[in-house]
């Protein structure tokens, strides 16, 4: 049931059209329940000593630890006895999101809002449910409306970004990102989510120094440096690419990548020489390189 966490990393080099690029960025990203710990979005939502609260602790116990079943028995436990309740139907919304079950969140953060129209995070929870379902529209209808009441919540920020890059409206994107950055300063995917947004916009130079920021901060992330290597590549730095390729996942992937761009870019002779290197350094894993040698030198002919 549970959902990965996400942060929005893509290979840029193994997709072959923007379509396919975006559609990796919701797949490798989880807002709300995962681009920040679930804890996160609970903490401080919890009363000591109002009616009902060791069952609602107990749900959040549960919760956290990721037994999604038993917290919801302990939530709706709680709400018998306290129907009104905004935060336990918000904190069900949330265990719904985390469990994949999109349209059960929906109703119960409408419950939420039904209760509290200006709950910030529950139009938010609305809004990662609905770009699940491919509800853009609404997806960015409500998150907007979560910023319009809360503009520091720096995620519905970077889920909105997610939802322009897939509308394919880069500038707005980048702005939502920027903002994003400028209320977490020291999350490594938001600037990486900014230099894709970048790169599809064409602007490579912004998209590098972009993708440098992300390492800053997440220094071990192989698709981060990957996705720097392809906006290298199409700067012409392609000494700078392929060394950005290797950190991103060694010499075999980062002669593969380095001709595949050549290959993009018609330089067949290039493209041939960086395959055979990749199969050389790496024959026995490297059957993709290997494949791509093939095709290379059928295109030649």
């Amino acid at each position: 049931m549970q959902m990965e966490r996400m942060c929005r990393i893509i290979t840029v080099l193994e997709k072959r059209n923007i379509v396919s690029l975006l559609a990796m960025i919701f797949i490798m990203c989880s807002f709300l329940s995962g681009c920040a710990h679930d804890k996160d979005n609970l903490e401080n939502m919890f009363e000591q000593d109002a009616p009902g609260a060791e069952t609602e602790r107990l749900g959040d116990v549960y919760f956290d630890q990721g037994n999604l079943e038993l917290a919801l028995i302990q939530y709706n436990k709680y709400l018998r006895d306290n129907p009104d309740n905004a935060r336990v139907f918000y904190k069900k919304g949330m265990l719904f999101l985390k469990g994949k079950a999109d349209e059960a969140a929906i109703l119960e953060f409408r419950k939420v809002i039904k209760i509290d129209p200006i709950h910030a995070q529950a139009y938010q929870g609305l809004g990662q449910a609905y770009f699940r379902l491919k509800k853009n529209k609404e997806a960015v209808k409500n998150l907007s409306k979560a910023i319009e009441l809360d503009p520091k919540l720096w995620q519905a920020h970077n889920m909105l970004g997610i939802v322009y890059d897939y509308q394919k409206k880069y500038n707005l994107s980048a702005r939502e990102y920027n903002y994003a950055i400028s209320l977490k300063p020291r999350v490594g995917f938001l600037y990486n989510n900014l230099g894709i947004s970048y790169s599809l916009m064409g602007k490579y130079e912004k998209a590098v120094q972009a993708f440098n920021n992300a390492l800053k901060y997440d220094d071990s992330n192989a698709k981060i440096y990957n996705n720097l290597g392809m906006a290298l590549s199409k700067l012409g730095h392609y000494e700078l690419a392929m060394e950005a390729f290797k950190k991103g996942g060694g010499n075999a992937k980062a002669y593969n990548n380095m001709g595949y761009v050549y290959l993009k870019e018609g330089k067949r002779d290039k493209a041939i020489r960086s395959f055979e290197k990749a199969v050389e350094s790496q024959p026995t894993f490297y059957i993709k390189a290997s494949d791509n040698l093939n095709k290379a030198k059928m295109n030649k002919n």
